[in-house]
């Protein structure tokens, strides 16, 4: 029987003719695969630019050793008088006209489609003509031959009839290898996949996630109300919105704050946000945005202090060192009347302060150990292995549990990361579950995060929405021979990156407090001292719609995979009513 492509049943043919003939032609053998009404669509002319032309080829057969017959059926009496067709008295188009214009567009589509491999001087191929209601007495036009012309009396035993027309058109031997005839199938039949649009689905994703809900401005309107506040939120409930909302209205209404946080481009972007704030326009003095090494260079140089940072990155500098030389500035200062006084203090990343710091902190207030002091943090994200609360009191505290960042599929699976609870809004998108790239051996994961950044740019992503995360920096990672991918540059300044200068490749510690639309996590081997299970969680919440893991180690392709496995359950997820 032969192979009709699409299969359909003959009760579903429209027209009473060409079910006919669609029952006859299933009585050819499996050699024969028939396309029945068959539409295509190509210029006017061979002219950049032309006009459409459309037409329909009621059938064609295609043999891989005889060629391509394209078949117009016509039901009814048609009936030529002085070279024009009629049925009745309507005029109609000529039938072998339009076949041979349909086998002609079908054998330039062919060879356009193949470019150039498959073309018409390569196997034969023909047109046919069918009345499958009426008999034709007379002598045919000047254009057709009895051969190609089909009537009701052919219908039984068609097989024969098809053979003989694909003989009329044979010029030569010539057949098609498989190879050539599955690509003329594949031509006239392409297999066509509609993609999703990552960054139409990323768009729509992000018109439904809310950044600060009603009730954390309820919480900024208490915290406005209390002197001394600790807020502890899970990653994605706002906390650097919340401490630089307060600080911007408190600042507008004519205090002078301090906000200070531990990484360099947190405290940049939140900088870049307070300047860009229309309530701080007329006093934009009013807000001081610093980390707390940057502010304690910035007093050590007014008070003439010294600040020598030592050749080797000595980390107990910077713990230890550090806060003493702040504390000497201000007291430099202070016994000249140049101190600054602040009436509030604000600390983003509180977690990652040092012990030792929050009395020089304290004292950076009008009322010091008294003074106006907020502090947000999130004990699962501090990169000390013992985190821990501030050593300072707090009249106040508040919890935020509420992600308003992620979707849920990233949501739930960084709770199972850390065991933590999370609450969701009810309108977070669902989002897709993190995806996990196994990387055979590290030498190999380069091409896996490559081809991973490649897709999402070809896929309507822009660089500012990546950012490629991993344990060490660009120059140390696997990705480091690589400069650029499709041409967009492989940047390290989150500043360049915002601003759509390249894709920032950077570690989850300098990233922390940042977010982007989608992350990769790469060089994911195993866990360490400079890459802790904190690491981990940070980077992967910095991801507002995409997460991508290459692994090549054991210990974090097994740490993400249970991660995922738990977030399935939904166990650990709350949703606010």
């Amino acid at each position: 029987m032969a192979r009709f492509i699409p299969e359909f049943r003959l009760e579903d043919v429209q027209h009473d003719s060409e079910r006919a003939v669609c029952a006859a032609l299933q009585l050819l053998s499996d050699d024969y695969v028939i396309l029945h009404s068959f539409p295509w669509l190509r210029p006017l002319r061979d002219l950049a630019g032309a006009p459409l032309n459309e037409g329909e080829a009621d059938f064609v057969i295609l043999n891989r050793t005889k060629g391509m017959l394209v078949a117009e059926v016509k039901g009814g009496a048609p009936e030529l008088r002085d070279r024009a067709w009629f049925r009745g008295d309507k005029p109609m188009k000529d039938p072998f006209v339009q076949a041979a214009r349909n086998r002609h567009a079908l054998l330039d589509a062919i060879r356009e489609r193949t470019r150039g491999r498959i073309h018409r001087g390569m196997f034969s191929h023909g047109d046919v003509v069918i009345f499958p209601h009426c008999r034709y007495a007379g002598a045919l036009p000047a254009n057709a031959d009895p051969r190609i012309v089909l009537d009701a009396r052919d219908m039984a035993g068609i097989a024969a009839r098809i053979d003989t027309a694909f003989g009329a058109w044979q010029r030569s031997g010539a057949s098609l290898t498989h190879a050539e005839f599955a690509e003329v199938l594949d031509a006239l039949m392409p297999k066509l996949r509609l993609l999703r649009c990552v960054g139409a689905e990323i768009a729509a994703e992000g018109r439904r996630i809310i950044q600060i809900t009603e009730d954390q401005r309820a919480t900024l309107a208490g915290l406005l109300a209390n002197d001394r506040v600790l807020v502890q939120g899970t990653a994605g409930s706002g906390k650097t919105l919340l401490a630089l909302e307060f600080g911007v209205a408190t600042a507008a209404r004519g205090g002078r704050v301090l906000l200070l946080c531990y990484n360099r481009p947190l405290a940049s972007w939140l900088q870049e946000q307070a300047k860009s704030e229309p309530r701080l326009h007329r006093r934009p003095e009013g807000l001081d945005i610093a980390t707390f090494h940057s502010y304690a260079l910035g007093l050590a140089s007014r008070a003439g202090v010294d600040f020598t940072v030592p050749k080797e990155n000595d980390e107990s500098f910077w713990d230890d060192e550090v806060p003493l030389i702040l504390e000497q500035a201000l007291e430099v200062l202070r016994v000249e009347g140049r101190a600054p006084l602040y009436d509030a203090v604000v600390v983003d990343e509180a977690q990652d302060f040092a012990q030792d710091w929050w009395v020089t902190v304290d004292s950076l207030t009008r009322g010091g150990r008294d003074g106006r002091l907020y502090a947000f943090l999130d004990l699962h994200q501090s990169l000390r292995g013992d985190a821990r609360l501030p050593p300072v009191q707090f009249s106040t505290k508040f919890s935020l549990t509420t992600n308003c960042r992620n979707t849920k599929a990233i949501a739930r699976s960084a709770g199972a990361l850390v065991q933590a609870e999370v609450t969701l809004l009810p309108g977070t998108p669902e989002g897709e579950v993190p995806a996990i790239r196994r990387a055979p051996a590290a030498p190999s994961q380069a091409g896996l995060v490559l081809e991973e950044v490649r897709r999402l740019l070809q896929n309507g992503i822009q660089a500012k929405q990546i950012a490629v995360i991993g344990p060490a920096s660009h120059e140390r990672g696997s990705i480091a021979r690589f400069h650029d991918v499709e041409s967009i540059p492989l940047i390290t300044d989150s500043g360049d990156w915002r601003r759509g200068g390249g894709i920032i490749v950077t570690t989850a510690r300098a990233f922390k407090g940042l977010e982007a639309d989608i992350v990769v996590l790469y060089d994911l081997s195993a866990f360490g001292k400079l890459f802790t299970r904190a690491d981990l969680y940070v980077a992967w919440t910095r991801a507002r719609h995409r997460l991508i893991c290459v692994c090549h180690g054991d210990e974090t392709r097994k740490t993400v995979e249970a991660a995922l496995a738990e977030a399935r359950s939904f166990g650990i997820v709350k949703f606010n009513q």
